[in-house]
């Protein structure tokens, strides 16, 4: 039996369609029949309004809710340099170093002129009385933004005066 061409088109599409039609009837892309919004597609406004939701509980000292609401925020946007750094200032506050400076790192990979990160990245080795590299990231937030560098100068300066 020969082949017409254009038999051989339509098989192959059905070839193709078949697959998205079973995943469809299976609840939609991967069969998810999660009612979790996180699970869907997620816009940009929705990762902006969890990452302001996670800002709230961070200014109101829930640091515990604001890491969730941040690590919500870099699932869907891997690179959001200040989810990463306010994660990281949740875990400082928390007294868990070394997760803050994993993720202050992480943040200025990113975004390697991000003066808050350097401000608190400067600010976490202080509290673990790693002076020099406070010190470091303090001359570079000096550069990028003298008014932010002043706490972390103060911070120093204040630690210096006790040893």
């Amino acid at each position: 039996m020969m082949w017409k061409p254009w038999l051989m088109v339509l098989c192959g599409g059905l070839l193709l369609v078949t697959p998205l039609l079973a995943r469809a009837d299976a609840g939609g892309p991967g069969g998810s029949t999660s009612d979790n919004p996180w699970d869907k597609q997620v816009s940009p406004q929705q990762v902006q309004a969890e990452y302001e939701k996670g800002y709230g509980y961070l200014k109101a000292g829930d640091y515990k809710k604001a890491i969730k609401s941040f690590e919500s925020v870099v699932k869907e946007n891997p690179s959001h340099a200040m989810a990463y750094n306010n994660m990281g200032y949740s875990y400082r506050k928390l007294k868990q170093y070394d997760k803050a400076i994993a993720l202050y790192t992480k943040a200025l990979v990113i975004d390697p002129n991000l003066a808050e990160a350097h401000e608190y990245i400067g600010e976490a080795y202080l509290e673990m009385g790693k002076i020099a590299e406070a010190k470091k990231h303090l001359a570079i937030l000096e550069k990028l933004d003298p008014k932010i560098a002043e706490e972390l100068r103060e911070e120093i300066a204040r630690h210096d005066k006790r040893s």
